[in-house]
């Protein structure tokens, strides 16, 4: 089922993968939750972000990310604690720090609401993902990339 929140539409994935997956023996980086956050930048603004089924992005081989580097990302972790309530450590500080990193790149700057509403409500969608206990984590991996066709040097 598709829902429309405040800011954002949600198109749930039909089946979860995390039953391929062994808690006990996981490395680092090589799986990632049923849903993903985007959100296109164009005509000067930024459109409704969507939390989508995670799939392959799909982007023009001239996008600038590829050929002058317009990237930027930040890592942060979601934890549950035994009562199954989600906690973050000061995801405040890492959407200032990726707004400041997109400003350095003449990226724009991505909205506080959307943010925030797209981020709570991926870690509710995946909150299975996050497992209870000592040493125990969701890493979360936003990014923003100047997906933009065209081989000049200029703002996203």
């Amino acid at each position: 089922m598709d829902v429309t929140t405040k800011h954002l539409i949600v198109e749930k994935a039909k089946s979860s993968k995390i039953t391929q997956v062994d808690f006990n023996h996981l490395p680092f980086g090589e799986y990632f939750t049923d849903h993903m956050f985007i959100c296109d930048y164009k005509d000067g603004q930024w459109q409704t972000p969507k939390i989508m089924p995670y799939q392959p992005l799909m982007m023009e081989p001239s996008a600038r990310v590829f050929h002058y580097g317009q990237a930027v990302f930040e890592g942060m972790k979601a934890y549950k604690d035994d009562n199954g309530g989600i906690w973050m450590f000061r995801p405040d500080e890492n959407f200032k720090r990726i707004n400041r990193s997109s400003e350095r790149l003449a990226m724009p700057a991505f909205p506080e609401e959307y943010f925030f509403e797209g981020l709570k409500t991926l870690l509710t969608l995946d909150q299975e993902w996050i497992k209870p206990g000592v040493g125990n984590s969701l890493y979360i991996r936003p990014f923003v990339i100047a997906s933009h066709p065209g081989i000049i040097a200029s703002p996203a």
